[in-house]
């Protein structure tokens, strides 16, 4: 069918928009649309899905149609009639975060630019991969297309179940899995960053907050990195093992200990989160930041940076959702034809007020 709008011989049985009320009392249907819109019901369709060439004019009156009936588009009819729902599932670790709710707005926003619909499900955090296993499952449960997997906890092997199914596409976390399409931070270069920043402060005595891997396998790789470079530069490297999720006060309080008797001089942290919590501590304390002890924490996205001027590795989160996206919409097109592989974006450091140089030893 042509679709300019000067070639169109509108039937005769359709009334111009000006003549189509709105529809009251019962929801208004693509025909309603198509009649008001005086083009075909398939032209309407074709609007809706994108799916081909429609001229401005035409594609105008349809959604102008659209607006002033307050139709709203079934996509279950879609997906029976285009084969694919548009519906990309994102398994989301915690929002409440600062780092995950940025990465979940800007994955949410490149997807409206990109017509995918998406639907997040955030897995209870007390039951790990676990309840992360189960939430991948109600996805899959609502027929979604593709999914997103954007948590540290859930392993490459959980994952193998679900690629025969849909494309999956690993977001901000390091991924291993050969079938996995990863886009992730770049973390032992962050731990790098990190670490090479209190080496150029002089400091050569650090304690290192050491997230396990099976609490979040980005924040293990950090902290791993960061003693390394560490190591291999000749400086001591004072590890402080974390065994739960998000900020934990006996590991700040050990810190501050360690501070008090002279051991450390600085300490690194893998999330901002977890620095911020031994600010917090340390003040309480009588510790003053950088005087006594310096610094570092990661992820760069908490809303107290400014006014507390944590110094910081800044995750590249916008620059991985933007390109998660896009490769999503390419699995979902050409997914046969697409290479597996593992994206790594890096960020930058932030040098802040909670560094200084070593505290001079006391006589």
């Amino acid at each position: 069918m042509n679709d300019n709008p000067a070639a169109i011989e509108r039937p005769t049985a359709y009334p111009t928009a000006a003549e189509s009320p709105k529809v009251v009392g019962q929801t208004p249907t693509m025909d309603d649309v198509a009649r008001s819109a005086s083009v075909s019901r398939a032209t309407v369709s074709r609007v809706l899905a994108g799916t081909a060439r429609v001229s401005d004019s035409t594609q105008d009156r349809v959604l102008r149609a659209i607006k002033d009936l307050g139709y709203v588009p079934n996509r279950m009819a879609q997906s029976l009639a285009t084969r694919s729902s548009g519906l990309v599932g994102l398994l989301l670790r915690d929002p409440r975060k600062a780092a995950y709710g940025l990465l979940h707005s800007e994955l949410q926003q490149v997807s409206d630019r990109e017509n995918l619909q998406l639907i997040t499900v955030v897995p209870s955090s007390s039951e790990a991969s676990s309840a992360e296993k189960r939430a991948l499952q109600r996805l899959l449960g609502l027929r979604v297309d593709g999914l997103f997997v954007a948590t540290g906890v859930i392993g490459p092997e959980d994952l193998a179940p679900f690629l025969s199914v849909v494309p999956v596409v690993s977001v901000g976390r390091p991924e291993a899995h050969d079938g996995v399409y990863g886009v992730s931070y770049d973390e032992v270069a962050h731990g790098q960053m990190a670490a090479d920043l209190l080496l150029r402060h002089g400091h050569r005595d650090i304690a290192v907050l050491a997230t396990a891997s099976s609490v979040s396998v980005p924040e293990s790789m950090r902290a791993e990195a960061i003693m390394a470079r560490l190591l291999e530069r000749g400086a001591t490297v004072h590890p402080v093992r974390a065994t739960t999720f998000g900020i934990g006060a006996e590991h700040s309080h050990r810190i501050a200990d360690m501070v008090r008797e002279g051991t450390i001089t600085a300490v690194a942290f893998p999330t901002d989160d977890r620095a911020l919590d031994f600010l917090t501590i340390a003040r309480k304390s009588g510790l003053q930041v950088p005087a006594d002890v310096s610094v570092i924490g990661m992820d760069g996205i908490s809303p107290a940076m400014g006014m507390i001027g944590l110094a910081t590795v800044r995750i590249p989160i916008e620059a991985v959702a933007d390109r998660a996206v896009t490769v999503m919409g390419d699995l979902l097109e050409h997914r046969e034809s697409l290479p597996i592989r593992h994206e790594r974006f890096r960020g930058h450091v932030v040098d802040g007020a909670t560094l200084g140089p070593p505290p001079r030893k006391r006589s």
